[in-house]
């Protein structure tokens, strides 16, 4: 159920953009700047094909990473979920393993528990010396600075 959760809420995390508001730069230039959340909402808006947009997981993936390699815990749940179920992305369960593993160590409460419950998921699928690789991938990602499209 938890797993739906997660899914429900990210989904709802960033609403559609239908134009910014007044003063505020359209949601695509803050995103092309480097903004993490723009960057993320843009993701988002991709995935569900919505703001306008087609849905387009390549698109949904290229914004997520992103904003998740600038530290955003929910583009890294985002980003990982999409390795996990090869959407836009290969497959690749060390990747999906290792971006949940960052979101879940910044996240709290039952945000954290939600995406434990989907990197365990994709571990129950690993040997364990991917589980290592993906731990140690984790343990030595720094976060950059904000990246421009």
């Amino acid at each position: 159920m938890r797993l739906i959760t997660l899914f429900v809420f990210t989904m709802s995390m960033a609403p559609a953009q239908d134009g910014p508001p007044p003063g505020r730069p359209p949601l695509r230039e803050r995103a092309a700047k480097g903004d993490a959340d723009a960057q993320f909402t843009l993701g988002k808006n991709y995935e569900a094909g919505r703001g306008g947009l087609k849905k387009d997981y390549e698109q949904a993936g290229a914004w997520y990473r992103l904003a998740a390699e600038q530290g955003d815990p929910y583009a890294q749940a985002s980003l990982g979920l999409l390795y996990r179920f090869g959407k836009g992305v290969q497959r690749d369960l060390v990747q999906a393993y290792m971006w949940l593993e960052l979101s879940t160590a910044h996240t709290t409460g039952a945000d954290s528990e939600s995406i434990a419950e989907y990197r365990d998921a994709a571990a129950a699928h690993m040997t364990p010396a991917q589980i290592n690789e993906a731990k140690r991938l984790a343990r030595d990602w720094k976060p950059k600075a904000a990246v421009r499209q």
